[in-house]
């Protein structure tokens, strides 16, 4: 998905001060990040790990699962088109609405695609099931009980997760231990999420051995860069300050308290600090062009997502002063 790709801040040079359309908060202090990448610069004279094997190993200590669980990757959308090329030729369900990436890598890889509102609109001879959890764009949460029932009722199907937003919500999500019990489940994870290093492209494959082999034997040598390896060693050994869910989440809650004191605008629940909303009658276009031009706002235009229609615009929380004024641009749209 390149022409689709929601967060096209790139195209706009200098105009945006405030990105609500990237679901990564923005100003996250990652200085010292940044000085241990400038003291290990020389990591780019040589090639790196072909598998990324000291980083694999920190994850496996920190998450208590053996090497062969886990699989470092180019960011998670290599290893969405890594499992899509894993088991080409199948039927993949896709839950929608969702990230497009899924449907991309397995039209390339000659699935047959079934769109599926629910896990109850799951074809039986569905090979693989696409789940994001939380689901991006929506930001819910699919319960684990009914994920867990639906995983143990069908052992022949792979239920590919995507916990990319793993560490922006307080619902019950599965462990990386916990699913490596199954053979047929497949999770994946974000660093770029978790500490706001999208230009590092860095994340990860965990599943039970068996089922990792099989996705694992289609990665390329040397596809996560030294620089990359080294900031996830870093972030892993040293940390960052990260976030506050509790409390950004109570932003989120009140940032769409306020607009829901907009009118026409519908403003959907969530699970997470990113949401949908959708105008009763407007165009969320109009709206970005106006956000951009008026304010340097940029929000994501939900309108490519399946399922989604040109209403439908979403939102990630940011810092309080940007919601304010982002609450006034919209509100000034409106009236």
């Amino acid at each position: 998905m390149i022409l689709g790709h929601g967060d096209d801040i790139y195209t706009h040079g200098k105009k945006i001060v405030s990105n609500f359309s990237s679901n990564i908060r923005s100003g996250q202090d990652l200085s010292a990040l940044q000085e241990h990448l400038c003291a290990h610069i020389s990591a780019i004279h040589s090639y790196p790990e072909p598998d990324a094997s000291s980083l694999v190993h920190l994850l496996a200590e920190k998450y208590k699962v053996n090497t062969d669980n886990i699989c470092v990757t180019n960011g998670a959308t290599e290893a969405i088109y890594l499992i899509a090329q894993a088991f080409n030729n199948v039927k993949s369900a896709i839950i929608y609405p969702t990230f497009s990436e899924y449907g991309d890598a397995a039209t390339i890889n000659n699935h047959t695609i079934h769109w599926s509102a629910s896990f109850g609109k799951v074809p039986q001879d569905a090979r693989l099931v696409w789940l994001c959890n939380p689901n991006n764009p929506t930001g819910t949460v699919t319960d684990k009980n009914i994920l867990k029932a639906y995983i143990e009722n069908h052992p022949s199907q792979y239920i590919v997760i995507d916990q990319s937003y793993e560490h922006f919500t307080l619902r019950d999500l599965f462990s990386i231990e916990e699913a490596a019990q199954y053979k047929n489940v497949i999770l994946l994870h974000s660093m770029t999420k978790h500490f706001a290093i999208p230009g590092l492209r860095l994340g990860y494959i965990t599943a039970h051995a068996e089922t990792l082999a099989r996705v694992a034997k289609y990665r390329m040598p040397w596809s996560v860069n030294g620089l990359a390896i080294e900031a996830g060693k870093f972030l892993l050994n040293r940390g960052l300050e990260t976030i506050n869910i509790k409390e950004y989440l109570r932003d989120t809650i009140q940032l769409q308290e306020s607009l829901r004191k907009i009118e026409k605008i519908v403003v959907q629940s969530t699970d997470t600090h990113f949401f949908l909303c959708k105008f009763e009658d407007g165009k969320a276009s109009e709206l970005k062009k106006y956000l951009i031009d008026g304010y340097g706002i940029l929000i994501r235009d939900a309108a490519n997502f399946y399922g989604l229609d040109e209403s439908f615009f979403r939102i990630a929380t940011q810092s309080f002063e940007e919601n304010t004024i982002l609450v006034k641009g919209v509100s000034e749209f409106q009236s």
